[in-house]
This record gives structure tokens, C-alpha cells and sequence, in this order.
């Protein structure tokens, strides 16, 4: 099929119609003998911009709501019951016997990246240091909960490191 050359005035009203965006591609070929396809290069040749009709399925997505991002704070909280459960778990092993060295340093590390993913959560969008606690910001009581579970740790490993001196003195 050999594409139709258009004059001036009926490239004219092409154009308008694509513009509009009321008809579809293959509706305006129709409309002026041609296919959807030579009205879509025509567009792309002469930059026309196609107004965009919104659809009633686009109309009730845009009208949804927003699935909300989990607050910081819940996360940080979250992510302290993590750690202190961890922690439980490792005294305990460590009390039973079941805790080799190899697992310790293991679970060692495993506390030190989910207190990495902690300051990363009460961490200022835009900024790459972790907030202090006088920031006056609205999530500085998360800095505060971070620096009272990082002391809680450091005391806990403290302890364990004193009860396996104690083991090893004794034994």
C-alpha cells in the first residue's frame, strides 16, 4: 500500500486530531485514509504533541492512596526487639556451652551490621552522618534509642567476655 501525501490543510487537521488525543492512532488513519502507523510517524516528524486523555482506570489509580512507608521510629523499634532478641539467644548459648568462638564472631558481626542498618534507619534523608542526640530534629528520640541499645550491647559483650575469662581461668 503506498502511503498518501497529505496536503497542507489535511496535514493541518492530522494534526489537530492527534493533538486533541481523543481519537486513537487508528481511528485518525481512518478517518483520513491511512494507517495508524504513517499518523504516528507524521507526528514524530513534525513534533506534534499529543495531549493525553486520561482514562478512567488511570483516574481511580491516581486517586488511590498511597501505600505509606513505614514510620522510622517502627522500624527502629523493630529493629532493637531484633537485636535484643539476638542477643538473648547468644547469652544463652553462651551460658549452654553451645557458642563456640567461631560462633560468636559470627553473631558478633551479625549485630554489627543490623546496628549499621539501625543508624541507617534513624539516618537524616540528604545527610551522611547519623543524627546526634541534641538534634532538634523529630526523629532525634530514635538517635537516643540507638545510643542506649548500642551501650546495652557494648555492656552485654562486656559480660560475656567476663564469664568466658572466668570459664577459662577456672577450668
Amino acid at each position: 500500500m503506498r502511503k498518501p501525501k497529505f496536503d497542507p490543510q489535511t496535514l493541518l487537521l492530522i494534526q489537530r486530531d492527534y493533538e486533541e488525543g481523543t481519537l486513537g492512532l487508528e481511528d485518525i488513519g481512518i478517518r483520513y485514509g491511512c494507517s495508524g502507523a504513517l499518523v504516528c510517524k507524521y507526528a514524530r516528524q513534525h513534533e506534534w504533541r499529543r495531549r493525553r486523555q486520561t482514562t478512567e482506570a488511570q483516574k481511580r489509580a491516581m486517586a488511590a492512596p498511597k501505600p505509606r512507608k513505614p514510620a522510622t521510629k517502627i522500624i527502629a523499634q523493630r529493629l532493637c526487639k531484633v537485636i535484643n532478641r539476638k542477643l538473648d539467644q547468644m547469652e544463652k548459648d553462651m551460658a549452654s556451652g553451645a557458642l563456640s568462638s567461631a560462633d560468636l564472631e559470627r553473631d558478633a558481626k551479625t549485630v554489627a551490621s543490623m546496628i549499621g542498618g539501625m543508624q541507617k534507619v534513624v539516618q537524616v534523608p540528604g545527610e551522611d552522618k547519623v543524627m546526634k542526640p541534641d538534634d532538634a530534629n523529630a526523629g532525634a528520640g530514635n538517635a537516643h534509642e540507638v545510643e542506649r541499645l548500642q551501650r546495652e550491647i557494648i555492656e552485654r559483650f562486656e559480660q560475656i567476655e567476663r564469664r568466658r575469662a572466668s570459664e577459662t581461668g577456672s577450668g
